[in-house]
């Protein structure tokens, strides 16, 4: 019986890895919440550029440490520490310095973006949620002018929250649509929007349950994103070329939301406080959408969606380190990997 290695993939991003073993080896048992709110950095976590307390991760952010989601989050970077190796969306170019760090402690392999090239043409659901096609109201749409709103399948919003998002569009006079759960605010909430909102956007705003999210931006129409920063949605952005407005609400967005607004420059923030005002969103959406910022914005993350492209051909970052891990797997499982061309000449000398 042959013994196959712990292997690990995760999904955040790799300082999330780093910001979590430094944490965790202060403490012999449990990690300790980071509560300073000041803007002291943080600037003594291997291969992690300095960072502020408001960006780390909401799990190391809590002072409630018994939560059963903060139990499962902390049991899960616990599982990643005794992998043999770890495999991570997310690409070397990226973030060199932190899976460089990693690298010195773990066999760890940066093989993504684990979507296709052509994910956009595939249509598998990645939600329980009937997904609503707005494509022929897209399709009515002038290019670049729709902001796309959605802040994923699990995250809450507070109904102030949402009611200030909705005031900033109303004012804001931009086409969108909007991915509005039932659940948004709870279960026992299912229409939060304000009074007379649907029909006061009526024309320039679709209100939908759910969608196919790479249908929508992939659309020549979106211009823009605001979202929660959840590290699938900020890929897939990168890939269809969309500027980010960013809204974090939990885990390992708020890390996310430094990456694409003050490292790759993609995005902005909405706001740093826990409540927004309609004021700030109408602001944060017209730089967004408008003028020379938008540009600047659209401009980065072509270079950002280049960088993915290069990352997953044959001889990319991606491509070789997903090569060098199958590889390693093999050797330490007691096989030779035969290369397909090691075949063809076999064949040929029978």
């Amino acid at each position: 019986h042959e013994h196959l290695p712990n292997q690990h993939p995760t999904s955040p991003a790799a300082p999330l890895q780093n910001l979590h073993g430094t944490c965790r080896s202060v403490v012999s048992v449990q990690p300790t919440p980071y509560t300073d709110k000041s803007e002291d950095v943080i600037d003594y976590i291997p291969g992690v550029q300095s960072i502020r307390p408001k960006d780390l991760m909401s799990y190391l952010q809590e002072t409630d440490t018994t939560s059963i989601c903060h139990q499962i989050i902390s049991n899960a970077f616990e599982d990643v520490r005794s992998a043999d190796f770890i495999l991570c969306n997310t690409i070397q170019e990226l973030e060199p310095e932190t899976i460089s760090a990693l690298q010195v402690e773990k066999s760890f392999f940066a093989i993504g973006p684990v979507f296709p090239p052509e994910f956009n043409k595939i249509d598998v659901a990645t939600s329980m949620w009937s997904e609503f096609d707005c494509t022929h109201w897209l399709d009515l749409q002038q290019h670049a002018t729709v902001l796309y709103v959605s802040f994923g399948s699990y995250a809450h919003l507070n109904k102030n929250n949402l009611l200030e998002i909705a005031y900033g569009l109303l004012l804001s006079k931009v086409s969108f649509i909007w991915v509005l759960r039932p659940d948004i605010v709870s279960s026992d909430d299912p229409n939060p929007l304000p009074e007379d909102f649907q029909s006061e956007t009526h024309g320039r705003g679709l209100i939908i349950p759910w969608c196919c999210q790479k249908q929508v931006l992939t659309h020549t129409a979106i211009g823009g994103f605001l979202t929660h920063c959840g590290w699938n949605s900020i890929l897939e952005a990168i890939w269809c070329q969309v500027p980010l407005l960013c809204f974090p609400l939990l885990t390992d967005q708020f890390t996310n939301r430094k990456l694409v607004v003050d490292d790759w420059k993609i995005g902005l923030n909405l706001c740093d406080k826990n409540q927004i005002t309609k004021d700030e969103v109408l602001e944060k959406i017209h730089h967004l959408m408008y003028g020379k910022s938008s540009d600047e914005f659209r401009n980065a993350i072509k270079k950002v969606k280049k960088m993915l492209e290069n990352a997953i051909r044959a001889g990319g970052s991606s491509q070789e380190n997903l090569d060098n891990f199958i590889g390693t797997v093999y050797l330490l499982a007691g096989k030779e990997l035969t290369h397909p061309e090691d075949e063809s000449s076999r064949d040929e000398d029978v």
